[in-house]
């Protein structure tokens, strides 16, 4: 019997767990996220449902203390399943592991290290990402030792929700082909190339403002990479703010504009509203009002070629 604790949450870490307990594989405990109060989507209320159905020992926190540290020790673990964490663990405690801490990461390590790189990879106009299966160490973030990957295609038109389906379905995958190869002792482990690393910093949720002096395309990687389940790219209207759930790059980025007013409307049609930007320009099809929630076309909402967004 494999003995881990599972330190994590998030909806992600919801359908992982769930998987590995219908495939026999339970924590002995577990120490659950609790999101943010911003985040529309929060889970540790499912999990910890899910841990008392099955009698499974937990806690909910965003930091782990010592009271967690010492249950660690005391535990007799072979390792820690660390996926949707978003504090460091203290790497002292893998000393009382027997394996260590695996960690998940939503990249292929060592590229995009650090904080949203699913996202930021869609922002990049990246062709490809991918899940990396690796062991925590006391160095840099990300940079422990690889234990497996797998690669994931990223087309151009694919929204966060695609690729976050993707990347769920590959995390599971290759945590469940993890846990076997552990049980088989066919483990192999590989150093990262350091002369490849990147980083992302953390996002905000202000981070999503759409800048439309930039090209549409990068206004486009922005509304695609922002887009549910996250926060959302976002314009403004006057006092009114609009989550971007839904758009393409504008029929009239053939043109070429020599009299430019970034964020202007330019068309208006049942299919919504294109907008010129920097270079290039962005077919709004469906946005949301942050102060009312209602979605609609934003034709329906503006119907002047004198409206500007912000």
């Amino acid at each position: 019997m494999i003995r881990y604790g599972f330190i994590g949450g998030t909806q992600r870490g919801l359908k992982l767990i769930e998987e590995l307990i219908s495939k026999n594989y339970p924590p002995q405990f577990s120490v659950i996220l609790k999101e943010d109060d911003h985040e529309e989507i929060k889970c540790y209320d499912e999990i910890s449902e899910l841990m008392k159905s099955v009698n499974i020992n937990y806690s909910v926190k965003k930091k782990l203390v010592k009271e967690d540290y010492d249950l660690i020790k005391k535990s007799e673990l072979d390792f820690l399943l660390v996926f949707g964490w978003r504090t460091l663990i203290d790497t002292s405690v893998n000393e009382h592991l027997k394996f260590g801490s695996v960690a998940v990461h939503h990249s292929l390590l060592p590229l995009y290290r650090g904080f949203a790189p699913m996202q930021w990879a869609i922002i990049n106009g990246e062709k490809e990402t991918g899940v990396t299966l690796f062991l925590i160490n006391d160095g840099e973030v990300d940079s422990g030792k690889i234990i497996m990957q797998k690669r994931i295609p990223v087309l151009p038109d694919e929204y966060a929700l695609d690729v976050y389906e993707k990347t769920t379905k590959s995390t599971i995958e290759i945590c469940l082909e993890f846990f076997e190869n552990y049980k088989g002792n066919k483990i192999k482990l590989t150093d990262q190339d350091e002369s490849k690393a990147t980083y992302c910093c953390k996002r905000i949720p202000e981070d999503g403002k759409i800048d439309w002096k930039k090209n549409s395309l990068e206004i486009f990687n922005l509304i695609r990479a922002l887009a549910y389940p996250f926060t959302g790219a976002f314009c403004n209207f006057g006092d009114t703010r609009f989550h971007i759930r839904k758009a393409v790059q504008g029929e009239s980025n053939k043109k070429k504009f020599t009299g430019i007013i970034p964020g202007r409307i330019i068309k208006i049609s049942n299919e919504g509203i294109e907008v010129l930007c920097g270079n290039g320009t962005i077919l709004i099809k469906e946005w949301e009002n942050k102060s009312t929630g209602i979605v609609n076309c934003p034709s329906e909402t503006l119907r002047s070629l004198s409206a500007t967004l912000k």
